[in-house]
């Protein structure tokens, strides 16, 4: 025969794909970065809020913030730690930090919000002898759970807008 089995399973792949309506976000004429560069993002407070916030800057606003933004992204920060692995003397030697994100997307024109959700992120490290190992480590765990946060923001809000945006 001519034509193979993963030939065939990869046309019809690509006909069901096509056939969908799937369009990658981030494709030429998607639209998706001109209108993220549309997006004012409000102050987060805290050192957290600070690292998020700036990641956001960072993946939505790359080239500055826009002149004239259409919405405004407004993000509330709740931070939790949990400890899981607990020795025969009562001392935990592994912790959960629990990102969690409230965030609010709403229009500059109306003030109206046209989206909100939340977002969570959990990271986890452990404990050792030394007690500035340990506050590394807690701070490395909420770094990496405020970057993942933001990425998750973006996603989200990107998604929203390429769907009503049109």
């Amino acid at each position: 025969m001519w034509f193979s089995r993963p030939a065939v399973a990869a046309a019809l792949i690509s006909a069901s794909v096509a056939a969908c309506g799937f369009r990658p976000l981030h494709a030429p004429g998607g639209g998706a970065p001109e209108v993220l560069a549309g997006i004012e993002i409000a102050h987060i407070p805290d050192r957290l809020g600070q690292i998020v916030r700036n990641r956001l800057l960072d993946r939505l606003t790359p080239r500055g913030p826009s002149a004239a933004p259409a919405y405004k992204l407004t993000v509330s920060l709740h931070v939790s730690r949990e400890a899981l692995a607990i020795t025969r003397e009562v001392a935990a030697t592994r912790f959960n930090v629990s990102l969690e994100a409230d965030y609010v997307l709403s229009s500059t024109a109306t003030g109206e919000a046209v989206s909100r959700g939340r977002a969570r992120s959990v990271t986890a490290y452990n404990v050792v002898a030394s007690d500035y190992a340990n506050v590394v480590a807690e701070r490395d765990a909420e770094r990496r759970a405020a970057g993942e946060i933001a990425d998750e923001l973006k996603t989200r809000v990107a998604a929203f807008l390429a769907r009503n945006a049109r």
